[in-house]
């Protein structure tokens, strides 16, 4: 499992690939479209910048994708 960021703030692309845990779970969740919470920040690893602001926002930045 992995997920991709595209900050639209820095225009940063990072990659990155889990193991099966907690954290493919959230990915797995990403990718069935499940509800974004936008209280907590999610933020660019690289410039900090909040990517949650509002669902769509989130969505438009950051892909989950199933390995094979």
């Amino acid at each position: 499992m992995n997920y991709i960021i595209d900050c639209h703030h820095c225009g940063s692309h990072t990659e990155y690939y889990t193991s099966i845990d907690r954290r493919s779970k959230r990915a797995m969740a990403l990718q069935q479209s499940v509800h974004i919470d936008t209280e907590c920040a999610m933020r660019c690893p690289v410039c900090r910048a909040r990517l949650n602001n509002s669902e769509a926002e989130f969505y438009a930045q950051v892909r989950a994708i199933c390995e094979a």
